[in-house]
């Protein structure tokens, strides 16, 4: 029940992040992404599982010092398509959610000062970190569910910065103004092109 509870959070507050309107921000943060490692593992007689390692870098593109949660309780999306056009019309191939959500670890986030678990950024300056993410990639010529085949495709990244209420957030911002502002918008990143081998060695997926 614990988990079923915590993937029902996690699924709402993915969708009220990408679809909200109420955070318009006058500061800019920009999110980039880029794939630093592929591998393959076996999922079924099937399926394989493509693991990509991305890279990602946020950029403060504004001319104020922005603060940016960079704990464990973080969720990606990931939307693959078969090139950007379909991407632009929201034409996917498959999508996925992947979480970093521990709730055994507490972390200090309502305090008098931002903590370890966020990060300030003055203007120009980059905060950089990996993510793992597998996607389905069939062992035939056609999908198979929601997997993808092989050949060459297009990925897009939209990433959670912040898991508390916007009333927590709102409340952090004021306390926090001299320090910078508190983001707490979800980010999406341009697309990324990656190609998806035929009949690549796999490993058994751990």
């Amino acid at each position: 029940m614990r988990r079923l509870t915590r993937d029902l959070f996690l699924t709402a507050t993915v969708l009220s992040l990408l679809c909200a309107t109420g955070f318009a921000q006058e500061r800019a943060l920009q999110l980039t992404v880029s794939i630093v490692g592929q591998r393959y593992c076996v999922v079924s007689e099937d399926l394989n599982s493509l693991q990509m390692t991305l890279h990602l870098r946020y950029t403060n593109t504004g001319s104020q010092k922005i603060i940016l949660y960079r704990g464990v309780k973080l969720f990606y999306q990931i939307f693959v398509s078969r090139n950007a056009e379909d991407a632009a019309t929201r034409r996917y191939e498959t999508r996925t959610t992947h979480s970093r959500y521990y709730d055994q670890l507490p972390e200090k986030i309502d305090a008098p000062n931002p903590s370890s678990v966020f990060t300030i950024l003055s203007p120009g300056a980059s905060y950089e970190t990996e993510q793992v993410i597998a996607l389905p990639v069939a062992r035939t010529d056609k999908p198979i569910g929601n997997s993808i085949t092989a050949g060459e495709h297009v990925l897009q990244v939209w990433v959670s910065t912040w898991y508390e209420s916007r009333k927590l957030a709102q409340t952090l911002r004021e306390r926090w103004q001299r320090r910078g502002f508190l983001w707490a918008d979800a980010l999406g990143a341009k697309t990324v092109s990656f190609s998806v081998e035929k009949n690549p060695t796999a490993v058994v997926c751990q």
